[in-house]
């Protein structure tokens, strides 16, 4: 019972945290203020976390990506699996877009959290070269400079969600769904071999 509202009071000082994050920076929020957003007392934040770079390497350590689902549900066939990659992505870059926002902000201050992300994009970038090499040996696909396949591909997505976070929907002609099934398409017709 005791673990239950310990991780139940870090959940909301973590939480009030991203939000003063996002609305006031790193330099403009306090930890009196993150206790206050929380509903707790300041002695709490730092019993909890030490300080408010604790904090943030707290949130930092619960941001998570899906590489290993993508690995798991492969089926070999280039357009499904590759849809399938977009999809995993394109929900892990919105359940990390607070994050990726605040570290966007502020790199240098926030350079854990934009290391850490940088280190998830190329784990990516990795399953998918190993991913490409793979359908090349089946013959499935030409061959290509992978790693550079692997980035196009990256850019992509990642450019959707720079557009969505930066602009909304308003801006986008097409939905998520319609977006990763057309740049499939298209890519898949630049690396097949039939």
């Amino acid at each position: 019972m005791i673990n239950v509202k310990k991780d139940e009071t870090k959940k909301k000082i973590t939480k009030a945290t991203i939000e003063l994050l996002k609305e006031k920076g790193y330099k403009g929020t306090t930890t009196r203020e993150i206790a206050e957003q929380a509903g707790v007392n300041e002695l709490t934040v730092f019993r909890h976390f030490g300080s408010k770079e604790g904090i943030i390497q707290a949130i930092v350590q619960t941001t998570s990506f899906s590489l290993g689902i993508f690995q798991e549900s492969i089926e070999w066939e280039l357009e499904k699996d590759l849809t399938n990659f977009g999809y995993l992505l394109l929900k892990d870059f919105d359940n990390n877009r607070d994050m990726i926002s605040i570290a966007l902000k502020d790199p240098v201050i926030f350079s854990q959290v934009h290391e850490e992300i940088i280190k998830k994009v190329n784990g990516m970038k990795d399953i998918l070269k190993e991913y490409f090499e793979e359908m090349q040996r089946r013959g499935y696909i030409k061959e290509l400079d992978y790693c550079t396949q692997a980035e196009i591909l990256l850019s992509t997505y990642w450019g959707y969600f720079m557009y969505k976070l930066n602009f909304g929907d308003k801006a986008l002609h097409a939905d998520y769904q319609d977006m990763i099934k057309n740049s499939i398409k298209t890519f898949v017709k630049g690396v097949s071999l039939h």
